[in-house]
């Protein structure tokens, strides 16, 4: 049966006007003749009625969403499947949303402002919550796949592939779920997908919307998934504020125990920032109270509830408004403003939660990724990490000294040494080398801090820092700034603990070759995370980072990258 303006569906729906087509079906605006109303129906097409997994597939996007009531969720109306002309056609009335995909809006203006991602990525956060609370994984998030109301509105479309905890998965050999440019490394290799995959997709978004660019590209969607199983993102531009860019690191994080657990707790974190806080480095959820109060409060990450605000709760920063040409309301916001001079920056640091967690993720291979969409029987030993609750350098509750290197990078020596020697610290300083300065890779005034030995604590009063510092100015080349190398090294002599070199390049080599260091202990006597520093900033703002170049994988992954890419070959995008 061809649909065309005019069809009528069911004797109800009548179509008006097309809107996207994609490689399984296709969306129709069209009137409710019952109600009088504009809806959209979407429409698998014909040559998949007949699949069974397909058509299983459509009807439980219908019984997905229509079990869930959010604000920013497209809601569905009905469903249903006629024949005729000997044909079967399966149909899906959803909610019409005025407005635009957000992929549209991405095209249209590059980027986005700081504070226009954060409204994005809270709302679609907040509509991810009701789904984490009813047991569902969206498993496709993606620009397409969330719509912009001219008011702002978020709304999240396409439950199609949602994983349900209580059912039985579909898997079908060649098939792929999900996107390859936003799926999770769990779902890359094949794991059990939970809510933190989600969050990671949301990562993913939110690095395309306030840098321009998708993290993680390449040449073939098997590029792409081991990308995201291997590789680091590239730095995000420079004028992305620091605690928008920690938010949105923390999300990428390899390890979903790394992660925010839930789409609600993920809000609530964006709403913080938003607000001026920090993100929180660790697997718990820190309520950031203000900057003038250093006290935090430590939640169980497994009650995200408790920190989750209403659906309906106002607004702390400007909405994203599709079609709206207006970019002064922008204006006079916290994110207008430059980075605080360094002074200010450190007392701001010293007062909010530290680093994000390095994540080391082992990088499995890429077998029924994408066959089963991560909603297959395979369960993969996660690790979840400790929680660490540390400060750029502070005392700690044993009297300890809690200091990690990377917050000083870039700021003058005499300042730093100031601070540290106030804790009692023994500072001495030598000229960093040639290598040091390119491990940082960005640009660094003369004077000013490279790294350190040893580059994070926990230390104890008396004990020696040596403090690498730039000798002149110094610029990196066009091959330092490309981002981190993709090429393994030996990770025996990238960022050890012991010679100061942390940084994002060290932590692409040990993600590439799946070393995974013991966590040194506290003296605190709570186990801390190795963490990296602040990714290296581009300098540029607009420009895509270069073509990520193809490497090979891991001989681990070889067999099973081959059967990715035949699982691959399949890729189906819904509208």
């Amino acid at each position: 049966m061809a649909v065309r303006v005019g069809t009528v569906l069911a004797g109800r729906y009548e179509i008006t006007a097309p809107i996207a087509t994609g490689g399984m079906g296709e969306v129709w605006q069209a009137k409710d003749l019952t109600l009088g109303r504009a809806v959209a129906v979407k429409i698998l097409k014909s040559e998949y009625t007949g699949d069974s997994n397909f058509l299983i597939r459509f009807r439980n996007e219908a019984r997905h969403t229509a079990a869930l009531s959010h604000p920013n969720i497209a809601s569905v109306y009905d469903y249903g499947e006629v024949t005729e002309e000997g044909q079967r056609l399966a149909y899906l009335v959803m909610e019409y949303v005025e407005g635009k995909p957000l992929v549209t809006i991405l095209a249209e203006r590059g980027r986005l402002t700081p504070q226009q991602t954060l409204d994005v990525l809270g709302q679609a956060g907040e509509g991810l919550s009701a789904a984490h609370a009813a047991g569902m994984v969206h498993r496709d998030i993606k620009p397409g796949n969330l719509l912009v109301r001219p008011d702002g509105v978020v709304k999240l479309t396409d439950f199609g592939i949602a994983y349900a905890r209580d059912a039985a998965p579909l898997t079908r050999t060649g098939m792929v779920v999900g996107t390859a440019q936003y799926l999770s490394p769990e779902q890359a290799q094949g794991h059990v997908v939970t809510a933190a995959s989600d969050v990671y997709s949301l990562g993913v978004l939110g690095y395309e919307c306030i840098a321009g660019v998708r993290p993680f590209d390449g040449e073939s969607q098997v590029a792409i998934a081991l990308a995201q199983i291997n590789r680091p993102p590239p730095p995000m531009p420079a004028d992305v504020p620091r605690p928008v860019r920690a938010l949105i690191e923390r999300a990428l994080a390899k390890d979903p125990a790394a992660r925010f657990p839930d789409g609600g707790a993920f809000a609530a974190v964006v709403r913080q920032v938003a607000a001026g806080g920090q993100a929180p480095p660790s697997t718990a959820l820190t309520t950031v109270l203000g900057q003038d109060d250093v006290s935090t409060t430590m939640l169980p990450a497994t009650d995200p509830a408790a920190v989750r605000g209403p659906a309906t709760a106002p607004r702390t920063m400007p909405p994203l408004a599709a079609g709206s040409a207006d970019e002064d309301r922008w204006s006079g916001s916290a994110w207008d403003e430059d980075e605080p001079d360094p002074a200010a920056r450190r007392r701001r640091v010293l007062l909010a939660i530290g680093a994000v967690v390095l994540v080391l993720a082992v990088a499995g291979g890429l077998f029924a990724v994408l066959t089963n969409g991560g909603g297959g029987e395979n369960t993969a030993d996660q690790d979840t990490p400790p929680v660490v609750d540390t400060q750029a350098a502070s005392t700690n509750s044993t009297g300890g000294i809690d200091f990690d290197i990377s917050y000083y990078v870039g700021d003058p020596v005499d300042e730093v040494t100031e601070q540290l020697t106030a804790l009692e610290l023994v500072v001495r300083t030598e000229d960093a080398t040639e290598d040091q300065l390119a491990l940082v890779g960005r640009e660094l005034a003369e004077d000013t801090v490279v790294t350190a030995t040893p580059p994070r604590g926990p230390l104890d009063r008396g004990d020696e820092v040596v403090l690498y510092v730039a000798a002149d100015d110094y610029a990196p080349d066009e091959e330092t700034e490309a981002g981190p190398s993709t090429t393994p090294t030996d990770s025996a002599t990238a960022g050890r603990p012991d010679d100061g070199t942390a940084s994002p390049t060290a932590t692409a080599t040990l993600t590439v070759t799946q070393t995974r260091p013991n966590p040194p202990a506290t003296t605190a006597g709570t186990p801390t995370t190795p963490r990296s520093n602040p990714p290296a900033t581009p300098t540029t703002t607009a420009a895509p980072p270069p073509e990520e170049p193809t490497t090979s994988p891991p001989a681990t992954t070889t067999a099973a990258e081959t059967t990715a890419a035949a699982a691959l070959r399949s890729t189906q995008d819904t509208p």
